[in-house]
């Protein structure tokens, strides 16, 4: 019996496989079992993608998010087969932008950073949302300027995810019907097969949500997937979802196995599969017949860019006002933003309600929502009669999203618009912040425009008892790398925080304080030029302290009150260095665990005490509360005078 006999699209599907197989083979890492299961899917997505490999940030383009992250060794010997400048011998290696898991780079064509299975594919929903937001905003009769698809790969892991069903649930809600997932469905694991741990009928979930549910028995078949995709694009109500049934290692001993998952294989038995597959060339290289298939695909690709460009040309003669809009999406020009501080006392959420819709007044760019609490944190932008007018498939110019009680997928659909040229918030209860700490954490790699509303700081509200109470949550967000955390003490410090964080399009979480916050910036400059100490303080406990300070002041004892709106030393700037050379002790306040001042002292070399909030706290009053944790003014004076060892009078 001959060999078989294989078409041109089959060889280059087996071309995606071996080169990724060899791309993990030379970095003796990587996982081959995707890489030769998956091939047919990546094949057939980028057939159909619109993209080009010479401007990865196209605004038109499609996207594609790998969300099985994993997979990356297929992701980059695909993105080198349709023309993507790269070498993949340098895969895995210090220094390369070939990483062991996808990070976005625009240069690369990579358009988000993937690893941890579940948020890729609820990034996904976030792009999603994001371009029929766009196309709703800008397109006009005969200029469909944004019309582009988003293409996400998952595998079963990613499906496990629960933020991957928070997600899903909510593109469907919202009829997201550019968005295209292929499920590499092999029902393996790393551990073992699928069913140990999931016996759920993937297809009846999808189908309850409201998705377009599409099975494919032979996931190896690359015509049928292609076929099923091009159906896929023309949908006009739903998202769709593309279960391929496919095995994992295909090709090799430990096909079918989770052996195959994280397999590494040697040079000779790639080989042998290029042998077998009647791929004729060495390592790394590609049949002429099939790079010519390539080129010609690319070339198609490149045409449909010079298309748009002369379609936007058009655009901007005919809608001159639109096309300025939309060039602060595409461009992302800096814009100086200004908030303007009412002069009233108001909580830390009012006030953050007042500078939100401050800056909506001045970008097209904002948009956000809340984890279903908008109506206690007040992060949402009003209309004309204050209401509350949120997003849907029936109402596509709000500006409201309601993520319902979903903390996460909020967060990783927020990195989503972010990569869209969005700038987004989002917002929930501090104590909640945990949900979402990986999406959050995400923004900041991703270096990801998204601003982080946390309201009820500190007690927060302290009827409804310690789980509601947020203690270690201010330090944890702060260690975070590449995030700034503020806390602002009053209304004019809420507008310079708001303004910072927005204008500087830099990942940023606001903790605002549910109680009012009266003036307190005046009271925390310096008061005399040799104090006896300094009382540091973040967000509403430094009217604790100015109140604490007035105590001092009238038994002779002088000290100044320091507002500490970030910790981050980009904001502290020359302050921390003003307060190193009084030689003074200092005592750090903050409604939190002390580890953020105490790592503060540590680093300006400064001598003094804390006073923190390092129990889960108690239920009842806030007057109550406040009184058993030890934050008054009389009990915050106490401490500054055990510090300048001054017997109380």
């Amino acid at each position: 019996m001959g060999k078989q006999i294989y078409t041109l699209e089959q060889t280059a599907v087996h071309t995606l496989r071996v080169l990724g197989a060899e791309t993990i083979s030379h970095a003796k890492s990587g996982h081959t079992g995707m890489v030769l299961s998956a091939a047919p899917l990546m094949y057939s997505i980028y057939t159909n993608m619109k993209f080009d490999p010479r401007d990865g940030e196209w605004f038109n383009r499609d996207r594609f998010v790998m969300s099985a992250g994993h997979g990356s060794g297929l992701l980059y010997a695909t993105l080198w087969s349709f023309g993507v400048n790269m070498d993949l011998k340098t895969f895995r290696k210090y220094g390369s932008d070939l990483k062991g898991h996808p990070e976005v780079n625009s240069r690369l064509c990579i358009d988000c950073t993937t690893g941890p299975l579940g948020q890729g594919i609820a990034t996904a929903v976030g792009i999603a949302l994001a371009e029929k937001k766009l196309a709703h905003r800008f397109n006009r009769p005969e200029h469909d300027i944004i019309d582009h698809h988003t293409f996400c790969l998952v595998g079963d892991g990613c499906l496990m995810e629960g933020v991957s069903y928070e997600a899903c649930n909510l593109a469907a809600l919202w009829k997201l019907n550019k968005l295209i997932v292929l499920y590499d469905c092999n029902n393996v694991t790393l551990d073992g097969t699928r069913a140990m741990a999931d016996g759920e009928d993937t297809a009846k979930r999808f189908r309850s949500m409201g998705w377009n549910v599409v099975i494919v028995p032979d996931g190896g078949d690359e015509y049928t997937i292609t076929k099923k995709i091009k159906t896929a694009m023309k949908q006009t109500e739903k998202p769709t979802i593309i279960i391929a049934h496919t095995q994992i290692g295909f090709g090799t001993k430990y096909e079918g196995s989770n052996k195959a998952h994280g397999s590494v294989l040697s040079m000779e038995e790639i080989a042998k599969m290029r042998n077998d597959w009647g791929i004729l060339t060495p390592a790394f290289e590609v049949d002429e017949d099939v790079l010519e298939h390539f080129k010609k695909l690319v070339s198609q690709k490149k045409s449909k860019h010079r298309k748009w460009k002369k379609a936007l040309s058009e655009y901007a003669r005919e809608y001159p006002d639109l096309y300025e809009q939309l060039l602060e999406f595409i461009e992302r020009p800096h814009k100086d933003l200004t908030c303007e501080a009412p002069k009233k006392s108001l909580s830390g959420r009012d006030a953050g309600h007042v500078m939100l819709n401050q800056i909506d007044a001045q970008t097209p760019r904002l948009i956000g929502g809340n984890a279903d609490v908008a109506s206690s944190t007040k992060a949402y932008v009003a209309d004309g009669t204050g209401a509350i007018d949120i997003f849907s498939h029936d109402n596509l110019g709000a500006k409201n999203i309601a993520y319902g009680v979903r903390e996460f997928a909020m967060g990783t659909i927020s990195n989503g618009l972010a990569l869209h040229g969005y700038l987004p918030y989002c917002s929930c209860f501090l104590a909640f912040s945990d949900y979402m700490r990986p999406a959050i954490r995400m923004s900041a790699m991703m270096n990801l425009p998204v601003t982080y509303i946390f309201t009820h700081d500190g007690v927060g509200s302290p009827q409804d008892g310690k789980t509601h109470m947020a203690n270690e949550h201010i330090a944890g967000l702060r260690i975070i790398p590449n995030i700034t955390v503020y806390r602002p003490c009053d209304v004019a410090e809420t507008a310079a925080v708001f303004e910072y964080a927005f204008e500087n399009e830099k990942p940023s979480a606001i903790i605002l304080s549910r109680g009012n916050l009266p003036a307190c910036i005046p009271s925390t400059k310096k008061n005399v030029e040799r104090p006896q100490a300094v009382i540091m303080a973040t967000g509403s406990e430094v009217q604790i302290c100015v109140k604490a300070q007035t105590l001092l002041g009238a038994i002779g004892v002088f000290v100044n009150v320091k507002s500490i709106p970030s910790m981050a030393p980009h904001v502290l700037g020359a302050d921390m260095v003003e307060i190193q050379n009084l030689g003074v002790p200092i005592l750090g306040v903050e409604l939190g665990r002390g580890y953020s001042f105490l790592a503060l002292f540590g680093k300006f070399g400064l001598k003094g005490d804390v006073v923190a909030f390092d129990t889960f706290g108690l239920s009842g009053s806030d007057e109550d509360v406040m009184q058993g944790i030890g934050f008054t003014p009389e009990k915050i004076a106490d401490k500054v005078l055990e510090l300048l060892q001054i017997t109380k009078i």
